[in-house]
């Protein structure tokens, strides 16, 4: 008996101990919980009031969504693990946290493919674009192959035992005592297989799209001499000065998509340029590769490489756990590139408080 509540001062001690070490990654959890949970609900909020939605504003909130769900479920389960590294004894609560987050992301991914798709079909092949019925089945699709693929997650992790002290060991939400080591490695080389095939996809695409956007250019250059001038009154009464090449266009109004088609042909004095909702979406893909690769990479070492966590020393440590939790970046900052690359969301997000609230108030 003594033996035994020795045993569990000496767990309580060193848990302690790894807790002051994690700190500064608590924190940092801490801080993107609050930022994720409050910029995707304004995201949220300013997106589902719009009266014409277009593909985009779907893509949009589905990602805010997934980014909601991993923030406000995800990271308070997380930072309950990094306070108990030794005494996580919740191991259903572990497969369900680890089910949850490999959705999350690797819907996102499905997500963010089919935003390059939509984005490359928007101006490379001019007028066209998803239509809203399909951009909801999209999205529905990308959640299903989240699931699918994360059922693994489920099975593979949950208490493991660890080493604490020789003799006296603790519990930790990992990959489970049960599961043969091979089955973690051969998963988790395949999810860096599928990041690896969607980032080509994604930057391929873009690549593709800045290409055509070049060569419109240049063949305006080029056409610019052999044209018929046009006088400056006629030039602004028919065309526009700019012509943004992924211009929104709502499907519930035919005329307008199709005249918003027409425009997009450029002409003589008119600018060429790439939309700001696909500077947006491009740099939302950027932020998800950077953010999700340093977790893959320490995933993939640490099941390769058995001995890796033990030969770790307590800097190394703290920036291994940084880079498990690398991924939740994505899930906070989406909402600040949504409000410092798009002005009129800035701009959009008092109204939107205002009609919630008088919502609110109207129904009390």
């Amino acid at each position: 008996m003594d033996f035994n509540c020795s045993e569990q001062c000496i767990l309580e001690i060193k848990n302690t101990e790894k807790f002051e070490l994690y700190l500064p990654v608590i924190v940092f959890m801490g801080l993107l919980f609050l930022m994720g949970t409050i910029g995707n609900i304004i995201v949220l909020m300013v997106y589902s009031q719009k009266k014409r939605k277009t593909s985009s504003h779907f893509f949009i909130l589905t990602l805010s969504i997934l980014d909601l769900f991993g923030c406000f479920f995800g990271i308070p389960t997380e930072i309950a693990d990094l306070c108990n590294p030794y005494l996580f004894d919740a191991p259903f609560a572990c497969r369900l946290l680890r089910f949850t987050l490999s959705v999350t992301t690797i819907s996102s991914a499905i997500v963010l493919l089919e935003v390059a798709f939509d984005r490359y079909y928007r101006i490379c092949k001019v007028g066209l674009q998803y239509s809203l019925r399909k951009t909801k089945l999209l999205c529905v699709v990308a959640l299903f192959i989240g699931v699918l693929l994360s059922w693994p997650s489920f099975v593979i992790f949950g208490k493991k035992r660890v080493e604490v002290v020789p003799g006296i060991y603790g519990s930790d939400c990992s990959t489970d005592d049960s599961i043969d080591k091979k089955y973690p490695t051969t998963y988790y080389g395949f999810l860096f297989l599928l990041f690896i095939i969607c980032t080509a996809l994604i930057f391929g695409l873009y690549v593709r799209l800045s290409l055509e956007v070049r060569k419109r250019k240049d063949l305006q250059i080029h056409t610019k001499s052999t044209q018929q001038p046009i006088c400056p009154s006629q030039r602004d009464s028919e065309e526009p000065s700019v012509v943004d090449l992924s211009d929104e266009t709502p499907e519930n109004n035919k005329q307008r998509k199709y005249s918003a088609a027409v425009i997009k042909v450029p002409r003589q004095g008119q600018q060429i340029r790439v939309g700001r909702t696909t500077v947006i979406l491009f740099a939302v893909s950027v932020i998800f590769v950077v953010s999700y690769l340093p977790f893959l990479i320490a995933m993939v070492v640490r099941n390769v490489w058995k001995e890796f966590e033990s030969s770790l020393n307590p800097t190394a440590e703290l920036i291994y756990k940084f880079c498990l939790k690398s991924y939740f970046l994505n899930n906070a900052i989406n909402p600040i590139v949504y409000s410092f690359l798009n002005v009129n969301f800035r701009q959009e997000i008092p109204r939107a408080a205002a009609n919630c609230f008088c919502k609110g108030c109207c129904k009390r």
